[in-house]
Parts: C-alpha cells; structure tokens; sequence
C-alpha cells in the first residue's frame, strides 16, 4: 500500500503460476467472508484464480456451492466484459458493480446472481509477487450494499488475511 492507503499494482496481465497458487491456497479465505459477512456485507463470496495466462478463471473457493462449485471455471473472452477485464485483470484494480444494470452488462451469469437477491458487486484482485493479479475476491449483496466506503473496508480486509498468510508462510 502507499502512503495513503491505495494499493499498489503492476500493469502485467495474467499471473505466473509459480509461488501464487500456493500463496492463494494458505489463505484462510472463510475467515476473510466471514470478517467481510460481518463488516461489509455479503451473501456470494468466491475467490477465482487467474490460469492459462491470466485466460480462464478457477474457483478456489464458493460460499454458494451449488451454484458456482469450487473447481469451476470462467473463461475471461466470453464471460464477463471487457471494462472488468481491464480492471481487475489488466490493471489489478477493484471493480464495483452497483446496480443489477451492472450485473447484466459484466457478467454473462448475472441472472443466477440476481437469483440469490444480490444487486451489485464488488471484485478485489490480490496481486503476485509480481504485482500482476493472480486471483480476485468476488462479493455480491444487495443493490446499494457497496460504496466506496464499503469497497475500502472490504480491501483492507481482504489485504490482512493475504498478508497474514504470507507471515505464517516465511515463518513457516
């Protein structure tokens, strides 16, 4: 982070699977939706993996299991649009979505979405050792349930619970 709290991030798209997903599979990412659950707000929470050079997204992790199981995938060309790509992908930047409008035009799932009474959505990469993102944290809830405010509490969050995986990592 900088100064002045934003996160710093690299331009570089995809991810190298060396080192990242280990480092994604000891993060503790039920503690993460459960903190996000309590102090933001959430009812879909899933964490996908970049693969195949940052082409198709891997669950790693579902709070909704019947419908997006762990294991599932999303391919980047053809599922979602490409303003999110070159947020979240290219850039590592946060996406929020705030509306059900929104959810329509990002992504190609967005019915079953809207199905589980979710009306916006934010999406948070988590950066390599590179600084190219190697995943992203998924948080749908109702409309209005994210603000900037929201998307700052949810990045602070989402940063401790990666970064305190990386220390039991080192230490390890």
């Amino acid at each position: 982070m900088t100064p002045n709290g934003e996160r710093v991030r690299s331009g570089q798209q995809g991810q190298s699977r060396q080192g990242g997903e280990t480092a994604l599979d000891a993060v503790d990412w039920a503690s993460i939706h459960h903190t996000i659950e309590e102090e933001v707000g959430v009812v879909l929470f899933t964490v996908l993996r970049f693969t195949q050079g940052g082409e198709v997204m891997e669950r790693i992790y579902s709070s909704h299991a019947d419908e997006y199981p762990v294991g599932g995938t999303k391919q980047v060309a053809t599922q979602v649009s490409p303003d999110w790509v070159a947020a979240c992908r290219d850039s590592g930047e946060p996406f929020l979505g705030a509306t059900p409008a929104d959810l329509d035009r990002i992504f190609d799932d967005a019915s079953t979405i809207k199905a589980l009474g979710c009306g916006s959505i934010l999406n948070v990469p988590i950066p390599g050792p590179d600084g190219a993102p190697l995943a992203t944290v998924n948080m749908c809830a109702p409309e209005g349930t994210y603000t900037p405010t929201a998307q700052e509490r949810a990045v602070q969050i989402i940063d401790t619970g990666v970064e305190s995986a990386k220390q039991q990592g080192a230490s390890a």
